[in-house]
């Protein structure tokens, strides 16, 4: 049940990612917006009515998981493409940890608050909480929530526009190179993502609670990091924070793979989550500041879905792994392999620059196709 209810989280992310980023450069970002985020309101209600009827089985709660991910598939390229539009450009790797600490924060102390609220009200009190922080981010969006969006992209079919978006991020070799970057790094790093649970089972210092006190570590680290990179970007480069990332989340698994003692597991677990949030916003700030605006919802969609795979993918590998050589070894091989990421930095490197194709070639290209 566990894993039904994991891939009806993720299904709908590779199954609506890219005509999401189609609708999002077609239509007004705040509409599609509020639509996603009136949808989700409602699938939240119609689950906390079944709630109190005691009506939920395993199939409902599959559906409700469902509809909640299809109306996050939706909204995510909308929102992260308008985040770039409401920032200037020197501000964007800031916006975008910023968005990254309200996650993270979220990963790190939605947990607990939730088992604090059954324990003392009760199960019924977190979905009707939820569905009241969804009731406020429909009311956000209606009433002040206005982000500079315009309507840039000309009304294509559906698969045609996909192609479109593909095609710009293909064909741009700094983009794919980002795309490989991305994928090489969060492949090994979802080893400890993945592995998480069994390593915390099997370190007998952090006792019954041992996954949540891990999980709440690299959350606090991304708040943290997230909140000091606009300070540390100033003194270096945007490749020596890839290459320190990689370095450090390597060094934090292979920590976590071996020490037995509490403190620096978790200080470890710190420093790791710090270099996961200061990697992906860095690289995803790279990559959203050469995109123009009528195909920066597509071709962040490309790049969602291949962080996405990456971590899917990872998983699956690491897991096998896991199960005929061990979590130590296989958290070893990924450290090993992490470590070694900053090779690519000389033909993939990480820079800030200007749109590197216009819209009109693009466009003509497809019309000789």
């Amino acid at each position: 049940m566990i894993a039904l209810t994991q891939a009806a989280t993720t299904i709908p992310a590779f199954l609506l990612g890219m005509p999401a980023g189609v609708l999002a450069d077609s239509m007004d970002k705040r509409r599609l917006l509020l639509a996603a985020h009136c949808w989700m309101l409602a699938s939240s209600i119609l689950f906390c009515i079944l709630l109190m009827l005691d009506a939920i089985n395993p199939v409902r709660l599959l559906i409700f998981t469902l509809l909640l991910g299809s109306g996050s598939a939706v909204s995510v390229p909308a929102w992260q493409s308008s985040t770039a539009e409401a920032v200037p450009r020197s501000a964007l790797l800031s916006a975008i940890a910023l968005n990254g600490v309200a996650f993270n924060g979220a990963r790190a102390v939605g947990p607990a608050l939730a088992g604090a609220v059954i324990a003392g009200i009760g199960l019924y009190a977190v979905f009707a909480l939820t569905t009241g922080l969804f009731a406020v981010a429909v009311t956000i969006f209606l009433l002040w929530y206005k982000p500079k969006t315009e309507v840039v992209s000309k009304q294509e079919r559906l698969v045609s526009a996909m192609r479109v978006g593909v095609r710009y991020v293909l064909s741009c070799v700094v983009l794919r190179g980002h795309l490989v970057r991305t994928l090489t790094f969060v492949v090994c790093a979802s080893a400890l993502w993945a592995l998480l649970p069994i390593v915390a089972k099997n370190n007998p210092a952090l006792g019954d609670g041992g996954y949540g006190t891990m999980l709440a570590s690299l959350g606090a680290g991304a708040v943290v990091g997230g909140i000091a990179l606009g300070r540390v970007r100033r003194y270096l480069a945007l490749n020596t924070l890839v290459w320190g990332a990689s370095v450090l989340f390597g060094i934090a698994t292979l920590i976590a793979a071996y020490v037995q003692y509490i403190a620096p597991v978790c200080l470890s677990l710190l420093v790791g989550g710090a270099a996961w949030i200061t990697f992906n916003s860095t690289v995803s700030s790279a990559f959203q500041a050469k995109l123009p605006a009528w195909v920066r919802a597509r071709a962040l969609a490309v790049f969602l879905l291949t962080f996405q795979g990456s971590m899917a993918l990872g998983a699956l590998i690491w897991g096998v792994c896991a199960d005929q050589f061990g979590v130590a070894k296989t958290l070893t091989a990924a450290a090993l392999l992490m470590l070694a990421g900053p090779l690519l930095l000389r033909r993939h490197p990480v820079r800030m620059e200007a749109e590197l194709m216009p819209p009109s070639t693009m466009i003509e290209s497809q019309g000789g196709s």
